[in-house]
């Protein structure tokens, strides 16, 4: 009776065993994406060879808090969004997306001077642009949308410059989160195309 007891132990101790194995083994694994900058953001081939001394820099993007977090967030519909469990951003998304609007607009300003906040106390600039994102998401297979309020003012008189709201849209090429990140990456170079105009108009 012990023998058959202790076989039935054994055998449920096995068991158990190998469901947490197994469990442990077909875990999902958690992908990680950046947003990326784009080269020469407003297309042109001048920029390159028409450096001035203007000064810009730029402040950590606002987001609205269902954005502020790792997970991406995409739309199910007009009143549904979707956090992904396991794909997420692999730093703050917005470090990101003000480190890479700062590319971009290095890439379309004549001038290499762009800085991103916190900028050293050393480093002076004369313009300073700051973003208040109200929309960033997008569908599988369909839009990725981006809402922004921009602001550009003058660092020494504090005087707010200009004020611009931007609607953009990019769509999806491909059902996965690289390209809803490509494409979010795309709207960011779309805004920046739409901020340096402005910069280079309250320049002149």
């Amino acid at each position: 009776m012990r023998a058959r007891t202790g076989r039935l132990l054994s055998l449920a101790l096995s068991g158990w065993i190998l469901t947490c194995a197994g469990c442990a083994g077909g875990s999902a694994t958690t992908r990680f994406y950046v947003l990326t900058p784009l080269a020469n953001a407003d297309g042109s081939d001048h920029v390159a060879t028409a450096k001035t001394s203007l000064a810009v820099g730029v402040h950590r993007v606002a987001l609205p808090d269902y954005l502020d977090q790792p997970q991406i967030v995409t739309r199910l519909g007009p009143s549904q969004l979707a956090l992904a469990e396991f794909d997420r951003w692999a730093s703050p998304l917005g470090n990101q997306f003000s480190r890479v609007l700062g590319e971009n607009l290095r890439a379309s300003l004549p001038s290499d001077q762009v800085a991103v906040f916190p900028w050293p106390q050393t480093v002076r600039v004369d313009y300073e642009v700051s973003v208040d994102v109200q929309q960033f998401e997008g569908r599988f297979g369909g839009d990725c949308s981006l809402v922004a309020r921009w602001s550009i003012y003058s660092r020494e008189r504090r005087t707010v410059l200009r004020v611009g709201t931007s609607t953009l849209s990019e769509p999806t090429t491909g059902g996965d989160y690289n390209a809803i990140a490509a494409a979010e990456s795309r709207l960011v170079a779309g805004l920046s195309r739409e901020i340096a105009a402005a910069l280079k108009a309250v320049a002149r």
